[in-house]
């Protein structure tokens, strides 16, 4: 655990911007692979892009790199110009890649648009673009030290366009700037010109502020790589007005240097700085919640950690996600507490509880007076949380009390992926929720949360009714029960964003489209009248409410007892944009790719 612990401390100083405490310079080789596009097909056109690429690939020559530079490439010029490059590349070289042009992310994945990239649809994207992941690890894993500079956040019309004809676009499906990316070298560091959802300046002189920033910093005498990046982001913000603040991610663990020569005037050594613990739990919640990359989660990390330089980018990355937030959602210690909507019971619950802890408020009575605001403070200072004087969530969790506030939505991303649990500790606090993510966490799922109760729709291949009732209760819940519209709705809400929750086909013995979504909760009792009679939920709750499909149930086939959400139309038809809502009977033979399981 020591050594663990010793290489965290040392990942997180660059990630920091700190200098780390041993001092390395790459061997092998210093290769670089130089990119600028201006000259757009469908894009207009970028005046610096290639100008800054001629200018950034002269300064990397004169430090020594071997350097290709490659102007107004395509999508295929691209990705054979990064494909050449991996393949030169050594163990123990230090590899660069830079890109101007333009960028965009779809999905909080990142990708580099080519110049003849029209982007007329979202399945357009993979094809016009490579996507930035690719580029790291192809380049990452070959390298000793992999340097990425990313001046490809600049406005992008085809992104806009893209925008306006996907449904959703509001929810940042595809969305300015590039996202955080994580990287899985002890060697890569990855630099983008502009924060998360932030507009990269094109620039009014021959180079972009970030272009010319790095050309002016990064070569400095003496001058570590994350000490010189910290004067970039120095200079652009002062360049820009604020408006653009460029962001690094790394996790390098090497001290790298452009320039290796002592200043002129020798400086006595620094002590190496102490890294707080904070620091190691900030970085570990913030990698954390770079991976889940939900609203509830980035709302939760800004709820625990309120400043420095990863929740400036919690914000961006939020107000991303929900554009329309109310600022509220990052507030003062005294809206925090505000925001818990403490009744007089639950702060005669704090009181006691603090008192508990020799920490005395007075009498119980549930009015926060100036000897509750001086315990409460004092006991934030005694277990190393902020002592404002002002509850909030974390005090509540020291404290072992659960008084946040349970909301309904969408908790998860809204298409169904993976969650490892290990991401979610420290973050999550409704125990339900941690039911949900336990639950097969190698399987693909969406939830959510309605009237108290948790949701998750899984995704699973070719799942019969049978297979899914033994999921749920594997996993501590049982197929969903549907007592009313509103619930019904909620649940059809979670899924039908996702194609792949769905088995869809053509039944051409009765010329049929159909439609096959989920299975829910619902079965008949084999006496029951047919088609429509004994029809019962397995949580033994009273039918109070159906959403039978038209002419449905039908019993098609003897033992057609299981409900699934459902819908079909006559003919060979492309029921894509169908939203299905409504229930069809199936039999134990028939399957499905997902079900829904309900947790209390």
């Amino acid at each position: 655990m020591q050594e663990i612990a010793k290489r965290l401390l040392v990942a997180l100083a660059i990630v920091l911007f700190a200098g780390v405490s041993a001092s390395h310079s790459a061997d092998g080789r210093r290769l670089a692979l130089v990119i600028g596009s201006s000259a757009y097909e469908a894009a207009g056109n970028l005046p610096n892009a290639v100008s800054d690429a001629r200018q950034f690939g002269a300064f990397l020559s004169g430090q020594g790199f071997d350097t290709d530079i490659v102007t107004d490439a395509d999508r295929r010029e691209m990705a054979d110009a990064v494909s050449r490059f991996a393949r030169k590349i050594g163990a123990e070289d230090t590899a660069l890649f830079y890109f101007a042009g333009h960028g965009m992310q779809l999905r909080g994945e990142n990708y580099l648009v080519g110049t003849d990239a029209r982007l007329a649809n979202e399945f357009d994207v993979a094809a016009e673009t490579l996507a930035l992941t690719d580029v790291i690890g192809a380049i990452e894993k070959k390298a000793k030290v992999a340097l990425f500079f990313l001046d490809a956040c600049r406005n992008n019309p085809l992104a806009d366009r893209l925008n306006q004809e996907i449904e959703g676009a509001t929810r940042s499906i595809a969305t300015r700037g590039l996202a955080p990316v994580e990287t899985e070298s002890a060697g890569t560091m990855v630099a983008f010109a502009a924060a998360p959802g932030q507009v990269a300046l094109d620039g009014r002189g021959k180079n972009s502020p970030f272009t010319t920033a790095l050309i002016g910093h990064l070569a400095g005498p003496g001058l570590e790589i994350g000490t010189a990046f910290k004067r970039v982001i120095r200079d652009v913000r002062k360049a820009t007005d604020g408006k653009q603040s460029p962001q690094i991610l790394s996790s390098l663990s090497l001290e790298f240097y452009f320039n290796t020569a002592l200043p002129e005037v020798e400086q006595a050594p620094v002590a190496t700085p102490t890294i707080d613990p904070k620091t190691i739990e900030i970085e570990a919640d913030f990698r954390k919640a770079l991976r889940i990359n939900t609203p509830r989660i980035w709302t939760f990390f800004l709820a625990k950690h309120r400043s420095g330089d990863q929740a400036t980018i919690a914000r961006q990355m939020l107000s991303q996600m929900q554009p329309k937030a109310s600022t509220s959602l990052f507030p003062t210690p005294e809206q925090g507490e505000n925001e818990l909507s403490l009744n007089r019971v639950q702060r005669s619950e704090i009181q006691l509880a603090l008192a508990a802890k020799g920490f005395g408020a007075g009498n119980a009575d549930g009015v926060f007076g100036a000897q509750t605001r001086r315990a409460i403070a004092e006991y934030q200072k005694s277990a190393g949380i902020s002592d404002t004087g002002y509850f909030n969530e974390r005090t509540a969790r020291a404290l072992g009390l659960n008084l946040l506030k349970v909301e309904d939505g969408l908790y998860s991303a809204a298409v169904a992926r993976q969650y490892m649990p290990k991401d979610f500790a420290g973050l999550e606090t409704d125990a339900r929720v941690w039911k949900a993510i336990d639950c097969d966490p190698w399987q693909e799922k969406v939830y959510g949360s309605f009237e108290g109760h948790i949701y998750l729709v899984m995704y699973a291949q070719h799942t019969t009714r049978k297979s899914a009732a033994l999921a749920a209760k594997r996993c501590g819940g049982y197929l969903a029960t549907v007592t009313s519209e509103a619930e019904n709705n909620f649940i059809a809400s979670l899924f039908n964003k996702d194609s792949r929750l769905f088995d869809s086909g053509y039944d051409a013995s009765t010329n049929t489209s159909y439609k096959m979504g989920p299975w829910i909760g619902l079965i008949q009792d084999p006496a029951g009248r047919e088609p429509r009679g004994g029809w019962q939920w397995e949580s033994r709750e009273p039918m109070s409410y159906t959403r039978w499909y038209k002419d449905m149930p039908n019993e098609n086939k003897p033992g057609d007892d299981y409900a699934m959400f459902y819908a079909h139309r006559r003919g060979k038809a492309d029921l894509g944009a169908v939203y299905v809502d409504t229930w069809d009977d199936m039999g134990e033979t028939n399957s499905t790719n997902s079900f829904v399981i309900e947790f209390e």
